[in-house]
């Protein structure tokens, strides 16, 4: 998803005095200029004596030499640095982060050095990196300041946007013999990297938003490239001194396991300047003094990875190295994903600055990319590009999930679908790992249930809840994407993330991510209910009010949601009633059923207002608002999802949103729901009891795989991102809808099997659960399914197929049933 932030630069410069004030009363308790660091402060954080926010960006080496008499069995640490570190032990690389938090979550690694010591000398050492650069304001600034010195920032920071910073440091705590490695009690040495700078993104890109990682500039005549070795080589090496301003922040535990670091293939030549350039980057290759080259690596699909370049000689030369998800035209423009000919690189690029020595470049931050230029401009000596790695990195899932059919598309659907989710998917989900990298909520809720259903791990998307329930802005709302620097309040999107914990409600047995956030989920549900006039229906409310990248028929998304001349909703008030029945069932499981009772109340009123001010039978269709003459089929999904809609109305609203024959395309005259929005729709097919008709619904997708995509897109059309997990849905609801496997009771204490085969003779197919893997496999034989479904033995539950539900009395439990 890409923010609107930049869009509003303008129209705030062009506001009135009134309505300039008007603004600040809304905004001004949002978020402070710079986040507030906690009172609790923990000490032991050491910086560079020059280091400071206004250096910034600054990278710094830190080393420590620890001597032992034997190899110890465990030797543990607890590591963190603002903002991010890579830790080495004697050379090796051992660990990075911290995972991404705020200021009053800041996380801390634990970890094992015991591995990587040896008896005798050991170089402990990190490299911690900061590219957060302070706003410059007025004193007493107003609103519009802030709101302008921000987007100014943006366009020149060299951090991603969801790092928040407080100074820059590096803090250690050793237990037991380990202590001695702890950073407040000195012996640590600094340098800075004078070699290892930044350059923003989206100034390198202009045409498309981006806030993601910064590309890097590495001069070699001035970088330290021995900085982890065994003694010191080179000047600037002084003693690491205390930062009690990086200590203002409080620390937690992480919960999360370490990012993964394995060797993969950057691609191979399929374009270059120079004679056998295909050998490259198996073999090396000689770019002659005085030339410029280019080579064209491709990749079989999209990775996120940590590239490594090795070269010699090329005193002089210039190497950039730019990265993409995809080829253009002349135009710009992508189409098919596999396509090279004439087409070109548009993309970040890392620049890298030979001295004539054996060097290896590397950015500290990973890149996405399925297609890689290597651009060489050598001056008067040759340069030798000797290989070239990458190491794929991303949360460490392991995969269960598994759908195979006698539909081989459906496979390659699914497939793409868990890779656009571990691509997506880091310390935070992220709404795209190419452009943003933001966890957002909308995006998030969707990735959550991808992760329950293909890994079974469930930690990432605890982390998520509690992140966005941390955001606390505007007296109830959340950031739409959090953590993050800049304001992002997505009104709509805090009530997704109530449907966040409904699915936890549904999908895991642990309660606490629910029950430490209950009250949290009052004051969401809460902060709409000044808004609600004496029709029922919402008024429009303060902030940015996104529901989909998709506007009205004539895609002015300024008029979605459509308000009408009464300034009332239809559509914002059928997701806030969505919220509602959540937190009732949320409240009758977890909390106060006085409160569930209230919610339900307030769902019926709701209801009513909506059937009454907001159907219009000669469409036989809900409007958007109450004028009745903006139609959308997220209107009418939500409609039947949240029960306004009667059983009978359902399949015939059903009906008419949907254009036969064009996947989730919706008649003329009506918003079509985006990639991201059709999981709604989906829904509300399954709900309505239309669950066959969801293979029809992927003929989209089915579409979207003649362009060779690896990843899914954003948008419809000429998308600016190739990697979005808001558009990998299917690969969950393959599992739950088409192989019907899914949770039969709140916690998911038994399964429920309800198969939805549509035209399919085969599936096989697995899908995760807190009690392990659930196996199925289908077989239509004539006029009979042979159904097979294999569960753990802790993990009771029935088969539904035609109406009739059948125990699973056994851990493998066969059944031959009638089609019909």
């Amino acid at each position: 998803m890409r923010t609107k932030w930049v869009s509003m630069i303008a129209p705030i410069c062009l506001a009135t005095p009134m309505a300039l004030a008007q603004v600040a009363s809304k905004t001004d308790q949002q978020r402070p200029v710079h986040p507030v660091a906690p009172r609790n402060a923990v000490q032991g954080w050491i910086s560079h004596p020059a280091a400071a926010p206004e250096a910034n960006p600054v990278v710094l080496h830190f080393r420590k030499m620890v001597d032992l008499a034997r190899k110890p069995r465990a030797y543990l640490v607890r590591v963190t640095a603002d903002n991010r570190f890579v830790l080495y032990v004697n050379g090796v690389r051992v660990a990075a982060g911290p995972s991404t938090g705020d200021i009053a979550h800041w996380r801390v690694e634990t970890i094992d050095l015991a591995p990587f010591l040896r008896r005798g000398h050991n170089i402990v050492a990190a490299v911690v990196w900061n590219g957060v650069q302070p706003l410059k304001l007025p004193a007493n600034p107003k609103v519009w300041q802030i709101r302008m010195a921000e987007g100014a920032a943006l366009m020149k920071q060299t951090a991603p946007n969801f790092q928040q910073s407080v100074a820059t440091g590096l803090h250690i705590e050793g237990k037991g013999d380990a202590a001695i490695l702890s950073t407040r009690l000195g012996g640590w040495r600094v340098r800075r990297d004078e070699g290892h700078g930044f350059e923003n993104g989206y100034a390198q890109l202009k045409k498309w938003f981006y806030v993601a990682g910064p590309s890097e500039i590495i001069d070699a005549s001035k970088a330290d490239f021995d900085w982890a070795g065994p003694v010191e080589i080179g000047p600037g090496w002084v003693d690491a001194v205390s930062a009690p301003e990086a200590a203002r922040r409080t620390l937690v535990d992480d919960p999360l396991p370490q990012q993964s670091y394995v060797p993969v293939s950057p691609g191979k030549i399929v374009r270059g300047d120079l004679r056998g350039a295909t050998r490259f980057p198996g073999r090396s290759l000689v770019v002659p003094a005085n030339s410029k080259v280019k080579l064209l690596l491709q990749r079989d699909a999209m990775v996120s990875a940590y590239p490594q370049l090795d070269v010699s000689g090329g005193a002089g030369a210039t190497v950039k190295l730019t990265w993409s998800e995809a080829l253009n035209d002349a135009d710009l423009k992508k189409g098919d994903r596999n396509l090279i000919e004439d087409r070109k690189i548009f993309g970040v690029h890392d620049t890298f600055l030979p001295d004539g020595q054996e060097r290896t470049f590397a950015p500290l931050w990973w890149r996405t990319w399925r297609y890689a230029e290597i651009a060489v401009e050598t001056k008067g000596q040759p340069l030798v590009l000797r290989g070239m790695r990458a190491f794929e990195t991303g949360y460490p899932f392991q995969q269960t999930g598994r759908f195979t059919s006698d539909d081989p598309a459906l496979t390659r659907i699914f497939d793409i679908g868990w890779r656009t989710a571990r691509i997506d998917a880091h310390e935070t989900y992220m709404d795209t790992a190419y452009w943003e990298q933001l966890q957002y909520t909308g995006d998030t809720r969707l990735q959550m249930l991808i992760s329950y259903a293909v890994s079974g791990d469930a930690r990432l998307a605890a982390q998520a809840i509690d992140a966005f329930a941390s955001s606390n802005v505007d007296g109830g709302l959340m950031g739409g994407a959090y953590p993050q620097r800049s304001p992002n309040v997505i009104a709509p999107f805090a009530l997704l993330w109530v449907g966040m914990l409904d699915d936890w409600r549904m999908q895991q047995p642990d309660p606490a991510p629910i029950t430490r956030h209950l009250g949290r989920m009052r004051e969401v549900i809460d902060w709409f209910k000044p808004w609600q006039q004496p029709s029922g229906l919402l008024r429009r409310n303060p902030q940015w009010n996104f529901i989909d990248w998709v506007g009205q028929p004539a895609n002015d998304r300024t008029q979605f949601p459509s308000y009408g001349k009464t300034n009332e909703s239809c559509l914002m008030s059928v997701l806030w009633l969505g919220a509602l029945q959540q937190g009732e069932r949320i409240e009758e499981a977890f909390g106060d059923k006085a409160l569930a009772t209230a919610d339900h109340a307030k769902a019926e009123v709701l209801k009513r207002a909506i059937r009454t001010r907001c159907w219009v039978p000669a469409r036989g269709l809900y409007a958007d608002n109450p004028d009745g003459d903006l139609f959308s089929q997220h209107m009418n999904a939500l409609a039947v999802l949240y029960d306004v809609a009667t059983p009978q109305e359902a399949l015939e609203i059903l009906d008419r949103i949907v254009e036969p024959g064009k996947g989730i395309d919706a008649p003329e005259g009506m918003a079509t729901t985006s990639y991201y929005f059709a999981w709604y729709l989906v829904q509300a097919f399954v709900h309505a009891g239309a669950a066959d008709r969801y293979l029809s619904l992927l003929d989209t997708w089915r579409e979207l795989l003649k362009l060779n995509y690896t990843t899914w897109p954003e948008e419809r059309g000429d998308t600016r991102s190739d990697t979005h997990a808001w558009s990998a849905h299917p690969t969950a609801d393959l599992l739950g809808i088409v192989a019907g496997v899914g949770p039969g009771a709140a916690g998911y204490k038994s399964v429920r099997v309800a198969p939805a085969l549509g035209y399919l003779k085969k599936v096989n197919a697995t899908a995760a659960t807190p009690a392990g893997p659930v196996s199925v496999r289908y077989q239509v034989k004539g006029d009979h399914l042979v159904a097979e479904v294999t569960r753990p033995a802790a993990l009771p539950g029935t088969f539904e197929w035609r109406g009739k539900s059948y125990p699973l009395s056994r851990i493998r439990t066969r059944l031959t049933l009638p089609v019909r």
